[in-house]
């Protein structure tokens, strides 16, 4: 225990401070928060925890974690999310979050603000330079939908 301590001491005092240090801290939480919500979710799912032994109530069970980008209002985040195989009567599903619903690459605030400028009469490119701030170098571009999804060419 005191060398998990020690350990921190250490790292703590590494740490560089300057005007960045508060705004990596929050997005550091915001994932911290969302994988969190994302566990709870398939925790609530499966009808067990992590490791946990229930028996007959189990519907599934966990396979690993995927690596997702979500930009939020303070710019984009990776998060891990949970990966598990449902059983449905004699066949397995792959199990899909509700909470980050499957192709949504931006919260609903950022997309709020893209329409907010674009309806003030801005292009894709003044979005960019606009938003800048906030999308720090999440993806924007005409051809990305509301869900962050590429939108397929026609002919």
């Amino acid at each position: 225990m005191a060398d998990d301590t020690k350990k921190r001491a250490e790292t703590e005092a590494k740490v560089r401070w300057n005007a960045e240090t508060v705004e990596e801290a929050i997005r550091r939480r915001i994932r911290d928060t969302i994988e969190t919500v994302l566990e709870e979710e398939l925790e609530a799912v499966l009808g067990a925890g992590l490791s946990a032994r229930v028996g007959d109530r189990r519907r599934g069970y966990r396979h690993g974690w995927r690596l997702r980008t979500l930009t939020t209002s303070c710019g984009p985040t990776t998060v891990d999310v949970p990966r598990a195989r449902l059983r449905e009567g004699t066949r397995t599903v792959e199990w899909r979050s509700e909470a980050l619903p499957r192709y949504q690459r931006r919260t609903a605030r950022v997309d709020e603000a893209i329409l907010g400028v674009y309806l003030a009469g801005g292009n894709s490119r003044r979005i960019r330079g606009a938003l800048a701030p906030l999308l720090r170098g999440g993806p924007l571009s005409k051809d990305v939908n509301r869900t962050g999804k590429s939108r397929e060419r026609i002919g």
